[in-house]
């Protein structure tokens, strides 16, 4: 795989996926999914909020909604998300750690996916704990002249939404401080804010992916009403990256 100069990455994230909805959620989720197979994605990343609440009905939907996928498949938890769910759910998917955080690199692929896990149990907000950072800074120097994509839930930067802010990364400053330290980070990927977005952290672009079942508003100033759910398409992310060089582009659904 060293030797390609392309590489596909589809990025699906927040599916909230529900087991009342009458399948509205997990269909959004297999047209994501027929999509990444037109555009030959060569991986598929979920990044969290694969279910609504954290039941264990919802992730046996979301399991048949992904059931066959025309690419290697990775999934990440979100706030919405129970790690112990995800594990017992998703048996075959060995590349979870067994225990603590699910945060684990994809390494068989031209570009590098470091994914960190940074979710705590029973808020909405993201913590990337020391021991999370060390990891992920030892993560990191192991390949620093592979390109990377740095993957996680919450937006890592400030998003100057008056809600999203408050249950964004709430350490984006030592995330930023990780990644600094290693320039072979080309771009970082989450998720969270139900909207596209883009922002920085250190020197890497940094990404938000829109959910696949609604998009929230835009609070940014005092008055406007918070995450309020829009008309706007639903819809992911395509990441390109060709000859040494990163192309993103939202797809509707």
């Amino acid at each position: 795989m060293g030797s390609k100069t392309r590489f596909t990455l589809a990025q699906i994230s927040d599916t909230h996926v529900r087991a009342d909805d009458g399948g509205v959620a997990a269909r959004q989720v297999k047209k994501a999914l027929a999509q990444a197979r037109d555009y030959q994605a060569d991986v598929i990343l979920l990044t969290g909020d694969l279910a609504n609440d954290e039941r264990a009905d919802e992730y046996a939907v979301f399991a048949e909604a992904i059931a066959d996928p025309s690419a290697p498949l990775y999934l990440m938890p979100g706030n919405h998300d129970d790690r112990a769910l995800i594990r017992s759910t998703f048996p075959t998917h060995t590349y979870l750690p067994r225990d603590g955080f699910l945060s684990y690199a994809i390494e068989d692929q031209p570009v590098r996916i470091v994914c960190v896990d940074q979710i705590v149990p029973g808020e909405t907000h993201g913590l990337l704990t020391k021991p999370q950072a060390e990891w992920l800074d030892r993560t990191l120097a192991a390949e620093p002249n592979k390109p990377t994509i740095v993957a996680l839930h919450h937006p890592p930067f400030p998003t100057h939404d008056l809600l999203f802010d408050k249950i964004g990364l709430w350490d984006g400053d030592l995330f930023a401080s990780v990644i600094a330290e290693h320039k072979q980070v080309q771009r970082v990927i989450c998720g969270h804010h139900h909207r596209v977005s883009f922002g920085q952290s250190a020197h890497a672009p940094v990404i938000v992916a829109p959910s696949t079942s609604w998009v929230y508003g835009l609070a940014a100033l005092e008055g406007q009403p918070i995450a309020p759910k829009t008309d706007e398409q639903p819809g992911w992310m395509l990441h390109i990256w060709n000859q040494g060089q990163f192309a993103s582009h939202f797809m509707g659904l």
